[in-house]
């Protein structure tokens, strides 16, 4: 499917996939490991967590395959405080 007949939206923590897959000829004797719609328009929602980094959302397809990345945000770590003499 081309990458460019989806569209992904991101809103208040809800991911939203759409698209069209059209039907392809050359396509008869691939098995899919997961097809939900051999063709026609499709639609899929996902509630995300708060703890989800929204602005490093992003999206790539390569060989009919469409990969999300959703990074969590780095959690703060600890760091040493260094204390000075007063003089």
């Amino acid at each position: 499917m081309n990458a460019n007949a989806v569209e992904i939206t991101l809103e208040q923590g809800i991911l939203s996939i759409t698209g069209q897959r059209e039907k392809d000829v050359s396509e008869k004797d691939v098995q899919g490991v997961r097809i939900e719609r051999p063709n026609g328009r499709f639609h899929r929602r996902f509630s995300l967590p708060d703890t989800i980094d929204s602005t490093e959302v992003r999206a790539a397809g390569k060989n009919g395959v469409l990969q999300i990345v959703i990074p969590k945000p780095p959690k703060a770590q600890p760091r040493r405080i260094q204390v000075t003499a007063d003089t």
